[in-house]
């Protein structure tokens, strides 16, 4: 979500002040620490000068349970930690990067705990009573989709390397982002052409640019003309304009970021906003396959990106085709859906850009017309769902499924400019 707040209750005990938790919410580096029988909280930051600050929070005493709040401003770019007294600090987010990200950025899908034992230290003990996040409820509230995973391809490579991969991830409704390098483009045969047109067009793939050359070992003004040409000639040979990007191994940075957006309308893949969030993983590959494991088997939503699926053992920066296979198959159980970056973005995104215009409301129904970022929203309606409740689409014409939350709330996907009927 764009905004939103996460609870935490915890407590630590340790033998040597020196050693300290570093928790590591979306765009945060925060480090809980134990001072003069006291436990204090830093918010690190990246500065433009090229220094790291930080700001100081006390969370309480170190005998006592300790309650704060972590506030994700993907507007503002900032994080502001509440304690339970009312204090409270707001800091940058801690990559300067993301800082100059000029499009709204989202909170991911979980947050991290890092114990690190200093000094004589034999112990730290860090006991976590309860995590639970939280966004400002309306009538009709857009929420981020905890169910979708963004994937991608960076080539594609050769046929014979990715295709059954892709049939089996579009046998189960699944699909993904397709960065297109140029390079691997023009050899591509008519045949080869249509194919990869047909998945965007008929099976919702994403259509993006892996530009041939490390832009950052460009000058600007030449990294700017690669941009603009290689999504011009992905645009033409797709037929569909790019929505995200990237570059030769991940060569690039916020300045190309901003140009990208600003003068194309794509969306960076990279950063720590986007595959860098955990610096070590990065790729779906053999690689990186025993983090990934247990991640999929939990269904812990990190984007996610590689180059081949087919060939078992795979080669280098490259998914074995077992592997891959159970990864889906490890999502899919938990009921998480495989999509593009582009569909998955837009969705967080829409949790602050859609707005609704409600035309009638009475004591059991509700009539509201939407109005997105020209994508799909999911949306939470507060009311207390009945049996027979009944959501239908008057745009559509069709009456659609929803969820009923444990309040009786109820929450479905919406659609651009349609009009809606609640009945419950």
């Amino acid at each position: 979500m764009v905004e939103s707040n996460y609870q935490i209750s915890l407590d630590i005990k340790t033998d040597d002040t020196h050693s300290f938790v570093e928790l590591n919410s979306p765009g945060s580096k925060l480090i809980i620490q134990e001072i003069n029988g006291r436990v204090v909280l830093k918010s690190f930051f990246e500065s433009s000068s090229g220094g790291i600050g930080h700001e100081t929070i006390s969370l309480g005493n170190i005998a006592e349970k300790l309650d704060f709040e972590i506030k994700f401003d993907g507007y503002n770019k900032t994080n502001t930690i509440t304690t339970k007294d009312g204090n409270f600090i707001t800091t940058p987010f801690y990559n300067l990067e993301r800082q100059r990200l000029p499009y709204l950025d989202f909170s991911g899908g979980y947050i991290r705990f890092t114990s690190f034992l200093a000094g004589k230290s034999t112990f730290l003990d860090v006991n976590i009573y309860s995590i639970t996040q939280k966004a400002e409820r309306k009538l009709i509230t857009a929420i981020g989709d905890c169910k979708l995973l963004p994937f991608g391809l960076d080539g594609p490579h050769a046929g014979n390397t990715t295709e059954k991969g892709i049939l089996y991830l579009n046998s189960k409704n699944n699909r993904g982002t397709i960065w297109f390098d140029i390079e691997i483009l023009e050899q591509c045969s008519g045949s080869d052409l249509e194919y990869l047109r047909s998945l965007v067009s008929n099976y919702s793939w994403e259509t993006g640019v892996h530009y041939s050359k490390e832009l950052n070992s460009l000058p600007v003004e030449q990294a700017y003309k690669v941009m603009e040409e290689g999504y011009s000639y992905v645009y033409e040979k797709i037929g569909q304009k790019p929505t995200t990007w990237c570059s030769m191994r991940n060569k690039d940075n916020v300045t190309h970021a901003v140009y990208a957006y600003e003068k194309l309308g794509m969306f960076w893949r990279n950063g720590d906003s986007g595959i860098h969030a955990e610096n070590d993983v990065g790729n779906l590959d053999d690689d990186t396959w025993e983090w990934w494991k247990p991640v999929s088997r939990a269904g812990m939503v990190y984007p996610a990106f590689t180059h081949e699926l087919d060939l078992d053992p795979a080669i280098k920066y490259s998914i074995s085709r077992s592997k891959f296979l159970n990864w889906v198959d490890n999502y899919n159980s938990k009921g998480i859906s495989i999509v593009s970056f582009y569909e998955h973005g837009q969705i967080s995104r829409n949790t602050h850009e859609a707005s609704f215009d409600v035309t009638e409301y009475t004591e059991h129904s509700i009539v509201f017309k939407t109005h997105t970022n020209g994508s799909d929203a999911l949306i939470n309606v507060n009311i207390m769902a009945e049996t027979g409740t009944r959501v239908y689409d008057n745009t559509s014409d069709k009456i659609l499924d929803y969820r009923i939350e444990q309040d009786k709330s109820i929450t479905f996907r919406v659609e651009n400019n349609h009009t809606y009927s609640v009945s419950f």
